[in-house]
Protein backbone atom coordinates (compact mmCIF):
# COMPACT_ATOMS: atom_id res chain seq x y z
CA UNK A 1 0.00 0.00 0.00
CA UNK A 2 1.27 3.57 -0.98
CA UNK A 3 1.95 6.28 1.89
CA UNK A 4 -0.04 9.25 0.68
CA UNK A 5 1.95 10.77 3.89
CA UNK A 6 5.33 8.88 4.41
CA UNK A 7 7.64 10.83 6.82
CA UNK A 8 10.55 12.87 5.41
CA UNK A 9 14.12 12.44 7.29
CA UNK A 10 16.46 15.18 7.06
CA UNK A 11 19.94 14.90 8.36
CA UNK A 12 22.37 17.70 9.33
CA UNK A 13 25.70 16.87 10.01
CA UNK A 14 27.61 19.67 11.91
CA UNK A 15 30.98 20.15 12.38
CA UNK A 16 32.09 23.85 13.88
CA UNK A 17 29.25 25.67 11.98
CA UNK A 18 27.65 28.18 14.93
CA UNK A 19 27.44 30.84 12.05
CA UNK A 20 25.44 28.72 9.75
CA UNK A 21 23.87 25.89 11.12
CA UNK A 22 20.70 27.86 12.73
CA UNK A 23 19.52 29.17 9.09
CA UNK A 24 20.34 25.18 7.89
CA UNK A 25 18.04 23.74 10.96
CA UNK A 26 15.08 26.73 9.90
CA UNK A 27 15.15 26.09 6.19
CA UNK A 28 14.57 22.26 7.09
CA UNK A 29 11.99 22.86 9.36
CA UNK A 30 10.20 25.43 7.79
CA UNK A 31 9.11 22.81 4.57
CA UNK A 32 5.73 23.66 3.47
CA UNK A 33 5.51 19.80 3.33
CA UNK A 34 5.10 19.18 7.27
CA UNK A 35 5.56 14.95 8.07
CA UNK A 36 9.72 15.51 8.24
CA UNK A 37 11.80 15.07 11.40
CA UNK A 38 14.92 16.68 11.43
CA UNK A 39 18.31 15.35 12.80
CA UNK A 40 21.35 17.47 13.63
CA UNK A 41 24.46 15.27 14.05
CA UNK A 42 27.10 17.38 16.30
CA UNK A 43 30.21 15.91 14.73
CA UNK A 44 32.37 16.58 17.51
CA UNK A 45 32.24 20.77 17.16
CA UNK A 46 34.58 23.05 18.99
CA UNK A 47 33.43 25.64 18.62
CA UNK A 48 29.48 26.91 19.62
CA UNK A 49 27.74 24.75 17.25
CA UNK A 50 26.10 22.52 20.07
CA UNK A 51 24.36 25.35 22.40
CA UNK A 52 23.32 26.81 19.65
CA UNK A 53 21.58 23.36 18.67
CA UNK A 54 20.28 22.37 21.93
CA UNK A 55 18.37 26.13 21.98
CA UNK A 56 16.45 24.89 19.73
CA UNK A 57 15.20 21.66 20.60
CA UNK A 58 12.36 23.14 23.02
CA UNK A 59 10.92 24.73 19.90
CA UNK A 60 10.12 22.00 17.69
CA UNK A 61 9.58 18.06 18.26
CA UNK A 62 10.53 16.93 14.90
CA UNK A 63 14.18 18.07 15.64
CA UNK A 64 16.28 15.85 17.14
CA UNK A 65 19.91 16.31 18.66
CA UNK A 66 22.86 13.36 18.40
CA UNK A 67 26.73 14.11 18.84
CA UNK A 68 29.87 12.36 18.05
CA UNK A 69 33.37 12.29 18.65
CA UNK A 70 34.98 13.92 15.17
CA UNK A 71 34.32 11.13 12.71
CA UNK A 72 34.01 12.93 9.67
CA UNK A 73 31.09 13.78 7.34
CA UNK A 74 30.49 10.17 6.21
CA UNK A 75 30.19 9.20 10.09
CA UNK A 76 28.30 12.06 10.64
CA UNK A 77 25.72 11.56 8.10
CA UNK A 78 25.57 7.54 8.82
CA UNK A 79 24.94 7.87 12.42
CA UNK A 80 21.83 10.23 11.31
CA UNK A 81 20.87 7.36 8.93
CA UNK A 82 20.76 5.14 11.73
CA UNK A 83 18.23 6.52 13.83
CA UNK A 84 16.20 8.10 10.73
CA UNK A 85 12.34 6.70 10.94
CA UNK A 86 11.73 8.47 6.91
CA UNK A 87 10.68 6.55 4.20
CA UNK A 88 12.77 8.62 2.56
CA UNK A 89 16.16 10.78 3.58
CA UNK A 90 17.96 13.88 2.14
CA UNK A 91 21.57 15.07 3.72
CA UNK A 92 21.37 18.64 4.33
CA UNK A 93 24.38 20.52 4.72
CA UNK A 94 24.72 22.67 7.69
CA UNK A 95 26.28 26.02 5.74
CA UNK A 96 23.55 25.38 2.85
CA UNK A 97 19.66 25.80 2.97
CA UNK A 98 16.62 23.89 1.58
CA UNK A 99 13.86 26.06 0.11
CA UNK A 100 11.04 25.51 1.35
CA UNK A 101 9.40 23.66 -1.24
CA UNK A 102 12.28 20.96 -1.54
CA UNK A 103 10.61 18.07 0.13
CA UNK A 104 7.02 18.10 -1.24
CA UNK A 105 8.21 18.77 -5.19
CA UNK A 106 11.41 15.81 -4.80
CA UNK A 107 8.09 13.72 -2.99
CA UNK A 108 5.75 14.75 -6.11
CA UNK A 109 8.45 12.68 -8.22
CA UNK A 110 8.59 9.57 -6.58
CA UNK A 111 4.81 9.39 -6.28
CA UNK A 112 4.61 10.14 -10.53
CA UNK A 113 7.48 7.20 -10.62
CA UNK A 114 7.59 4.75 -8.21
CA UNK A 115 10.97 3.44 -10.56
CA UNK A 116 12.67 6.43 -8.74
CA UNK A 117 15.97 5.40 -7.09
CA UNK A 118 17.07 8.80 -6.48
CA UNK A 119 15.71 12.62 -7.12
CA UNK A 120 18.01 16.21 -7.11
CA UNK A 121 17.75 19.41 -8.25
CA UNK A 122 19.74 22.37 -9.64
CA UNK A 123 21.11 24.53 -6.77
CA UNK A 124 21.07 28.46 -6.25
CA UNK A 125 24.45 29.40 -4.95
CA UNK A 126 25.12 32.53 -2.33
CA UNK A 127 27.35 34.40 -0.46
CA UNK A 128 30.71 34.45 -2.40
CA UNK A 129 28.60 33.74 -5.77
CA UNK A 130 25.63 33.59 -6.41
CA UNK A 131 23.12 32.74 -9.69
CA UNK A 132 22.18 29.27 -9.92
CA UNK A 133 24.38 26.44 -10.69
CA UNK A 134 22.91 23.91 -13.19
CA UNK A 135 23.42 20.44 -12.98
CA UNK A 136 24.32 18.06 -15.42
CA UNK A 137 20.60 15.85 -16.34
CA UNK A 138 21.49 12.52 -15.69
CA UNK A 139 22.98 9.63 -18.11
CA UNK A 140 25.08 7.17 -16.42
CA UNK A 141 28.05 7.11 -19.17
CA UNK A 142 28.46 10.48 -18.13
CA UNK A 143 27.83 9.55 -14.36
CA UNK A 144 30.47 6.99 -14.37
CA UNK A 145 33.30 9.32 -15.27
CA UNK A 146 31.97 12.87 -12.93
CA UNK A 147 29.36 12.76 -10.37
CA UNK A 148 26.19 15.22 -11.21
CA UNK A 149 24.03 14.28 -8.69
CA UNK A 150 24.70 16.16 -5.06
CA UNK A 151 24.73 15.12 -1.72
CA UNK A 152 21.58 16.88 -0.80
CA UNK A 153 19.38 14.17 -3.28
CA UNK A 154 16.48 12.41 -2.24
CA UNK A 155 16.87 8.86 -1.71
CA UNK A 156 14.79 5.54 0.02
CA UNK A 157 16.41 5.20 3.22
CA UNK A 158 15.79 1.30 2.70
CA UNK A 159 17.48 1.17 0.25
CA UNK A 160 20.49 3.69 1.24
CA UNK A 161 20.63 1.51 4.73
CA UNK A 162 20.99 -1.60 2.74
CA UNK A 163 24.14 -0.33 1.55
CA UNK A 164 25.25 0.58 4.98
CA UNK A 165 25.08 4.03 4.04
CA UNK A 166 28.21 6.22 3.13
CA UNK A 167 31.81 4.34 2.89
CA UNK A 168 33.87 6.25 5.68
CA UNK A 169 36.80 4.95 4.22
CA UNK A 170 36.38 7.93 1.15
CA UNK A 171 37.15 11.51 2.30
CA UNK A 172 36.05 13.22 -1.19
CA UNK A 173 33.60 12.39 -3.59
CA UNK A 174 31.75 10.20 -0.61
CA UNK A 175 28.52 10.96 -2.14
CA UNK A 176 29.33 10.27 -5.90
CA UNK A 177 30.53 6.91 -4.28
CA UNK A 178 27.23 6.20 -2.36
CA UNK A 179 24.70 7.00 -5.38
CA UNK A 180 27.20 4.74 -7.19
CA UNK A 181 26.68 1.99 -5.05
CA UNK A 182 22.63 2.86 -5.23
CA UNK A 183 22.44 2.51 -8.78
CA UNK A 184 24.97 -0.32 -9.00
CA UNK A 185 22.45 -2.49 -5.99
CA UNK A 186 19.07 -1.16 -7.34
CA UNK A 187 17.48 -0.89 -11.02
CA UNK A 188 15.28 2.64 -11.43
CA UNK A 189 15.76 5.64 -12.55
CA UNK A 190 17.22 9.23 -11.89
CA UNK A 191 16.11 12.66 -12.26
CA UNK A 192 16.82 16.24 -11.58
CA UNK A 193 14.08 18.50 -10.92
CA UNK A 194 14.95 21.91 -13.24
CA UNK A 195 14.08 24.13 -10.50
CA UNK A 196 16.80 25.26 -7.71
CA UNK A 197 15.60 23.69 -4.62
CA UNK A 198 18.65 24.06 -2.93
CA UNK A 199 20.73 27.13 -1.78
CA UNK A 200 24.29 26.12 -2.02
CA UNK A 201 26.43 28.65 0.18
CA UNK A 202 30.44 29.21 -1.46
CA UNK A 203 32.00 30.77 1.73
CA UNK A 204 33.60 34.04 2.07
CA UNK A 205 35.81 32.11 4.23
CA UNK A 206 36.74 29.96 1.42
CA UNK A 207 37.51 27.08 3.97
CA UNK A 208 34.37 24.08 2.96
CA UNK A 209 35.88 20.78 2.40
CA UNK A 210 35.37 21.37 -1.65
CA UNK A 211 37.36 24.80 -1.34
CA UNK A 212 40.30 23.17 0.35
CA UNK A 213 40.61 20.32 -1.87
CA UNK A 214 39.39 22.18 -5.52
CA UNK A 215 43.11 21.50 -6.03
CA UNK A 216 44.42 18.54 -4.74
CA UNK A 217 44.82 15.16 -6.28
CA UNK A 218 42.34 12.70 -6.29
CA UNK A 219 43.38 10.11 -8.01
CA UNK A 220 43.98 7.53 -5.27
CA UNK A 221 40.18 8.49 -4.17
CA UNK A 222 39.04 7.97 -7.96
CA UNK A 223 41.14 4.45 -8.21
CA UNK A 224 39.53 3.56 -5.07
CA UNK A 225 35.78 3.85 -6.50
CA UNK A 226 36.75 2.35 -9.61
CA UNK A 227 37.74 -0.69 -8.09
CA UNK A 228 35.02 -1.37 -5.76
CA UNK A 229 32.66 -0.67 -8.46
CA UNK A 230 34.27 -2.20 -10.86
CA UNK A 231 31.39 -4.23 -11.88
CA UNK A 232 28.94 -1.65 -12.58
CA UNK A 233 31.74 0.46 -14.76
CA UNK A 234 32.34 -2.64 -16.63
CA UNK A 235 28.63 -3.22 -17.69
CA UNK A 236 28.69 -0.04 -19.29
CA UNK A 237 32.29 -0.61 -21.00
CA UNK A 238 34.48 1.08 -18.88
CA UNK A 239 36.66 -1.61 -18.41
CA UNK A 240 40.94 -0.97 -18.25
CA UNK A 241 41.42 -2.52 -21.47
CA UNK A 242 38.85 -0.06 -23.18
CA UNK A 243 39.48 2.66 -21.69
CA UNK A 244 43.58 2.40 -22.52
CA UNK A 245 42.73 1.57 -25.85
CA UNK A 246 40.54 4.67 -25.82
CA UNK A 247 43.38 7.03 -24.42
CA UNK A 248 45.99 5.52 -27.10
CA UNK A 249 43.74 5.67 -30.23
CA UNK A 250 43.17 9.41 -29.19
CA UNK A 251 46.34 10.38 -28.94
CA UNK A 252 47.46 8.65 -32.39
CA UNK A 253 44.42 11.19 -34.03
CA UNK A 254 45.80 14.19 -32.20
CA UNK A 255 49.51 13.55 -33.07
CA UNK A 256 48.23 12.57 -36.79
CA UNK A 257 46.82 15.70 -37.00
CA UNK A 258 49.13 18.17 -35.64
CA UNK A 259 51.55 16.59 -37.80
CA UNK A 260 50.66 18.18 -40.99
CA UNK A 261 53.28 19.71 -42.22
CA UNK A 262 51.27 23.03 -42.96
CA UNK A 263 49.73 22.82 -39.23
CA UNK A 264 52.91 22.02 -37.78
CA UNK A 265 54.25 25.21 -40.13
CA UNK A 266 51.63 27.34 -38.39
CA UNK A 267 51.40 26.20 -34.77
CA UNK A 268 55.18 26.16 -34.56
CA UNK A 269 55.38 30.62 -36.57
CA UNK A 270 52.31 31.64 -34.76
CA UNK A 271 51.61 29.43 -31.49
CA UNK A 272 54.88 27.99 -30.96
CA UNK A 273 54.72 27.67 -27.04
CA UNK A 274 51.45 25.93 -27.54
CA UNK A 275 52.68 23.61 -30.20
CA UNK A 276 55.65 22.13 -27.90
CA UNK A 277 53.65 21.71 -25.47
CA UNK A 278 50.75 19.52 -27.76
CA UNK A 279 53.02 17.67 -28.73
CA UNK A 280 54.94 16.78 -25.56
CA UNK A 281 51.71 15.77 -24.00
CA UNK A 282 51.13 13.36 -27.22
CA UNK A 283 54.14 12.03 -27.26
CA UNK A 284 53.86 11.20 -23.05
Amino acid sequence: MINLNPLVTIVIPCYNCESTVLEAIQSALNQIYKNIEVIVINDGSIDNSKDIIIKELSKDARLTYKEQENKGLSAARNLGLHFAQGEYIVFLDADDMLKDSYVQISLGHYDDNPNLIIVYSNMELFERETGVLYLPKFEINLFLKSNCIPAFAMVRTSQIKEIGGFDEDVKLCEDWECWMHLLKCFSGDVLRIEEPLYNYRKRFSADSIMDQNVDNSIDEVLLYIYKKHYELYRKHGFIISNLLRDRHQLKQIRLKYYNVWYRKLIYKVFKANKFRQIMNELRS
